[in-house]
């Protein structure tokens, strides 16, 4: 019988990490999983081959957990709200050392290090997309109902807007009515900016989500859901445009979601 191999997952929020530890067991992996507890959910335990709850700075007992694990490839999956940085958390001395040698706190630059960090440890990040096969869709429209013209001029402005903020790593999401900007993405995240646009649009909004102009494909890669609905029709926003090279969460259940809340999809 083939040696089962072990793989490490670093779980944040959301949907994508119980999304990929099914996955990398569909391929007979045997999943380690470090999850952050302040955004991982318990339900990740009854998935997991083996399993650790960590606080966000406890990257020595993050690095301690793979290694008694015999594990030195692994993937980061669901995001870590950078908000928590300006909470009361308790950074261990090896994290202390790792955010002094900062040159500032964006997301790209704290990731990075993180990643080179692990390295040295013997531990190397993989590209989340490695192990995930046919996640990303077609171009063109996803939902039962078509952007309108209006729609897609809203799209075309959203992009140009989101895309300087995915330049300058603040932020991917642009919310827009009437070639207007609503809303932009910073440290808040997707969906708190879909509600604050979509309630400042007063109904209409369209929602455009890009990738930043180089991608790091070990992390941070754009991602929809249905949680991303949800926001957009508590909001009122009625039109979803992202790039192709974006994950989707359930896509049959979106899809369907999407079309049950009228909210037209499109992938640029």
């Amino acid at each position: 019988m083939t040696e089962q191999k072990k793989i490490g997952l670093i779980a944040g929020y959301g949907e994508f990490p119980l999304l990929y530890i099914k996955e990398l067991k569909s391929q007979n992996f045997y999943v380690c999983v470090c999850a952050i507890a302040e955004e991982a959910g318990e339900s990740l335990r009854d998935y997991a081959d083996s399993i650790t709850y960590i606080s966000v700075g406890e990257l020595g007992k993050l690095i301690k957990f793979f290694k008694s694990e015999n594990v030195n490839e692994i993937i980061m999956a669901g995001k870590v709200k950078k908000t928590l940085m300006f909470k009361k958390i308790k950074p261990d001395l090896k994290a202390i050392t790792l955010f002094l040698s900062l040159k500032d706190k964006k997301d790209d630059t704290i990731l990075n290090a993180i990643c080179k960090y692990l390295e040295k440890e013997g531990l190397i990040i993989v590209p989340q997309t490695k192990y995930l096969h046919s996640i990303f869709p077609e171009q063109g429209k996803l939902s039962a109902r078509k952007p309108s013209s209006k729609e897609l001029a809203d799209i075309n402005f959203g992009y140009n807007a989101a895309k300087l903020i995915a330049g300058a790593d603040i932020g991917q999401t642009a919310v827009i009515k009437d070639s207007s900007v609503m809303a932009l993405e910073a440290i808040e995240g997707t969906d708190e900016t879909i509600l604050r646009g979509g309630k400042l649009a007063c109904g209409g909004a369209v929602v455009v989500k890009v990738n930043k102009p180089e991608q790091d494909l070990r992390f941070d890669i754009p991602a929809v859901g249905s949680g991303t609905l949800d926001a957009m029709n508590d909001s009122g926003c009625v039109c979803l445009a992202f790039e192709k090279n974006t994950i989707i969460i359930n896509k049959l259940e979106f899809i369907k979601k999407a079309n049950d809340y009228g909210i037209a999809v499109y992938v640029m």
